[in-house]
């Protein structure tokens, strides 16, 4: 990540003109517990240190960890803007410059997370510029799988199944994208994709109900397969300590739940959801899902697409 050296320059004025060398240690051992300012300067701790010389330090300490996204989070929090620390507010100047700047490096302020994630109008990374590993997030995942994929390559040649399966992807990428998510897996008869930010539950549903219209259409007018691309969504949410490793994601437990989901209680071209997501979504959509009966007495919907004259 670089950092431009005017935005230093304002970061340390932010921090020099409006907080005494404590707070700017507070601020510090929020990022960078146990921070030590006298040691890190090399000043005894016995003698003043000029607060442009502090803020100089802490801002080349905070670089070097790679924490100035985390850093321009609590500037926000300790402003007027937001919480403050110790209940107390502080006007800091230059932090419209500052957030101009982080806006300049490709970062957008998600204000419902309170977090910096990068500007999909930018660049689209697996983690949103943002997430870390082993750190925990809740996800909202969506699981997509095609039907009798055997069967399917058993009938037809390659070329022409991967043109299909070419399509299918393109579907998901599309849906996914637009909303901000990100697909993490593709397997070529099926994928994962994660939501993080905003209403996140909303955004995988909406995006697994654009992908069955899409794909009504395309069965309809496109697919050269006599009977059709079906597919099985699922989508469930819940906790995940964020990694970059397919194989440790697949070890995840909100994964699992949400492989199981779309496996074990998903039928042909239906998109079902999990009771946590079914209640955070919007009045609009959730009533187009109808509650199924499952084996393991957990409360399941489901959506499939419906032509007017179906009950």
């Amino acid at each position: 990540m670089r950092i431009s050296n005017s935005l230093i320059s304002n970061c340390v004025k932010a921090l020099s003109q409006s907080m005494d060398n404590r707070t700017m240690t507070m601020l510090a051992r929020r990022l960078m517990p146990g921070y030590d300012l006298h040691a890190r300067t090399g000043i005894q701790s016995s003698v003043a240190i000029p607060n442009q010389n502090a803020a100089r330090q802490i801002m080349r300490d905070i670089i070097q960890h790679h924490m100035f996204l985390e850093f321009a989070l609590l500037l926000i929090e300790f402003s007027d803007q937001g919480k403050g620390i110790a209940g107390r507010k502080i006007s800091i100047p230059y932090l419209r410059q500052i957030l101009n700047g982080v806006y300049q490096m490709g970062y957008i302020y998600d204000k419902s997370n309170q977090i910096f994630v990068e500007n999909p109008a930018e660049r689209k990374t697996r983690n949103w510029g943002t997430l870390k590993n082993n750190v925990e997030y809740t996800i909202a995942f969506l699981r997509i799988d095609i039907v009798g994929n055997t069967k399917i390559v058993r009938k037809h040649d390659a070329k022409q199944l991967d043109e299909v399966y070419l399509t299918m992807r393109d579907l998901l990428i599309n849906s996914t994208e637009k909303r901000n998510g990100r697909v993490w897996s593709w397997d070529g008869d099926g994928g994962l994709a994660a939501f993080c930010f905003g209403n996140m539950n909303e955004s995988a549903v909406l995006s697994g109900m654009e992908i069955m219209h899409d794909l009504f259409l395309y069965n309809h007018t496109q697919c050269p397969l006599e009977d059709g691309l079906n597919v099985r969504i699922a989508v469930h949410s819940g906790p995940f300590e964020y990694t970059s490793n397919n194989e440790e994601l697949q070890n995840s437990d909100t994964v699992k739940r949400v492989a199981e989901l779309e496996h074990k209680h998903t039928g042909k071209n239906c998109l079902t959801i999990s009771q946590p997501v079914k209640m955070m979504l919007e009045t609009l959509t959730s009533k187009q899902f109808l509650e199924i009966k499952s084996s393991n007495q957990r409360a399941y919907f489901e959506y499939k697409v419906r032509l007017g004259c179906d009950e």
